[in-house]
């Protein structure tokens, strides 16, 4: 465990600019977040992870970097970092910083060299192309739905992008661009910063094919193609990661986590024994909702879905490495709303949904306002604030689907929903600025906000402290880091799984219908009940609707 301490980590994930305004400007800011830690030390959580903080345009909130060593003046400075870093340890909390070493914003001075003089050595820093046509050299489309390819204005020349026009990729094959960005990992590091999530990573190796003039199988009714089989997990990339790891996170012993859709015959090379990478973001929960589904339309999660893609993602993880699970973050809607759409104010719900989190192997995060139970938030279009969405809007506009079809979308996906402001109390604008807020605040805060749960023995605040007690401070938390994971047949609502570490075993039943459902348990002991009693009638178990259960195992099992 010393050479794994991220193992038994307890994540939360902050959104800067919707924590806390100190200065009161309207955006969230490192002083913020300093005047909350003790929020974040009561909750329990010992790792933070901190969004992008680097100075950037802010055209995609953060994840366009303009300057990878210095904050970004609307957070504060470097200073206010440092005392951010220096007061976390002082309450046993350690700090990740957000890394997007895909690409850079169009404002990073080494693109700006680039566009300059094609001529200069800043220009292999990136991927262009020379191409005298009015269209673009192939037809592959970008994360936000726009081609990857843009034109230098006046120019013959063309850059690619995997995301916007104003976030040029980087071009890894470049040992000197690989070079520096090593170097500044460990600039960080040396500032005492114990990990990065590193947004992207899979990118980082582009194909040939998605490098050059092509025509690609249209897979959508404007011509275009997507980019991911071409740029996603391509041959090679193990040799970039291997000596990024190399000479960077290992022998710092930091904690990593990728945000990379990896197949299951690959992950030994991110999160083996070997592996570049503490654990890797898995999407095959996250999006459930809309995988393989048309453009503006989802289809609801229920457990019958969720069940097998849970089973395999736990199973398939444990045989190579370690998870990184979560329900949350800034890039999904409100969990209440995307897994229990219809019963989202249902109280008993959101701490089951908790207990499922809490109780898997590997390393949980949990999302800002996560913990309260915050709600997706009604927007017009005027009041989003997301180059994806934008991006995604224009398109859909140009394709002729309806404004109310896209709204519709936008209500239950948007990234906007999880990055609403922090509802702190029910003041105005829930406590979270003396100013006017950069984004909309739910106007659900004066019902659902922290100040008012840390008061009620019984809120969901209180029951994650629990969880997260039992996970990382009671008898059974070696259990819960360590233990295998195995799943239990139950009735198809109920997610059942066994933690086993040595002789000793947990149960866990989530039920994720309205409906009661019948169980058979034997135990020991009843270690977390999200209800008041646990209904048994002649050795069966009746769960309760929404009821989620952490029973100790009689040895005998």
């Amino acid at each position: 465990m010393t050479q794994a301490w991220w193992k038994s980590a307890v994540v939360y994930q902050i959104y800067p600019k919707s924590f806390y305004d100190y200065n009161g400007d309207g955006i969230g800011d490192l002083a913020g977040i300093t005047a909350k830690l003790d929020y974040i030390q009561s909750l329990g959580a010992n790792v933070i992870w901190l969004c992008p903080i680097f100075e950037s345009p802010m055209k995609d909130n953060g994840y366009d970097i303009a300057n990878y060593d210095c904050v970004d003046p609307i957070f504060g400075d470097n200073d206010d970092l440092d005392e951010l870093i220096r007061q976390a340890a002082q309450r046993g909390i350690k700090i990740l910083l957000d890394l997007v070493l895909n690409h850079s914003s169009n404002q990073h001075p080494w693109f700006k060299a680039a566009l300059a003089d094609p001529q200069s050595p800043y220009a292999d820093y990136y991927q262009f192309i020379e191409w005298d046509h009015p269209t673009p050299p192939n037809n592959l489309r970008t994360y936000f739905d726009c081609p990857v390819w843009t034109q230098v204005p006046n120019s013959t020349r063309w850059y690619f992008n995997s995301f916007g026009p104003e976030q040029p990729d980087l071009n890894w094959e470049n040992p000197q661009l690989r070079k520096e960005i090593i170097q500044m990992i460990n600039r960080w590091i040396a500032k005492g910063v114990a990990g990065f999530r590193i947004d992207a990573i899979g990118n980082i190796k582009k194909s040939t094919e998605a490098l050059s003039p092509h025509h690609f199988p249209a897979d959508r009714e404007d011509g275009s193609a997507s980019l991911v089989p071409w740029v996603v997990n391509q041959p090679g990339i193990h040799d970039f990661l291997k000596e990024l790891a190399s000479q960077t996170f290992h022998p710092a012993n930091v904690m990593t986590v990728a945000e990379i859709d990896v197949p299951p015959h690959d992950l030994v090379d991110y999160i083996g024994e070997d592996g570049a990478f503490s654990m890797v973001f898995d999407f095959s929960i996250a999006d459930l909702d809309i995988a393989k589904q048309p453009p503006f339309s989802i289809s609801p999660i229920t457990a019958e879905r969720l069940k097998p893609v849970f089973f395999n993602n736990q199973l398939t993880t444990q045989q190579v490495g370690w998870g990184a699970p979560y329900l949350e973050n800034h890039d999904q809607p409100r969990s209440l709303n995307k897994f229990l759409n219809q019963h989202a104010k249902n109280p008993f719900a959101a701490k089951m949904l908790a207990t499922f989190l809490l109780t898997q192997r590997g390393t949980p995060f949990i999302y800002q306002g996560q913990e309260i139970g915050m709600t997706n938030c009604p927007m017009t279009l005027d009041e989003h604030d997301d180059l994806h969405l934008f991006k995604l809007y224009q398109w859909g506009k140009h394709q002729g689907y309806s404004e109310p079809t896209m709204m519709r979308y936008f209500d239950q996906r948007s990234r906007d929903n999880a990055r609403t402001p922090f509802q702190w109390n029910n003041a105005s604008q829930a406590g979270f600025t003396t100013g006017t807020p950069w984004l909309k605040v739910n106007p659900n805060y004066p019902e659902i906000n922290a100040a008012a749960q840390q008061q009620e023995p019984d809120s969901l605040f209180a029951f994650y402290q629990q969880l997260i007690h039992l996970r990382r401070h009671s008898v059974i938390s070696p259990i819960l880091v360590d233990g295998e994971f195995s799943a239990i047949d139950a009735p198809a609502s109920v997610i059942a799984y066994r933690r086993t570490l040595n002789s000793h075993s947990i149960n866990i039943y989530c039920n994720f219908s309205d409906k009661p459902q019948p169980i058979r348990q034997n135990y020991a002991k009843v270690h977390l009940n999200n209800m008041a009693t646990i209904s048994d009638h002649n050795q069966q178990i009746i769960l309760q609707p929404y009821q989620s259960i952490i029973f100790e195992v009689e040895k005998s099992e």
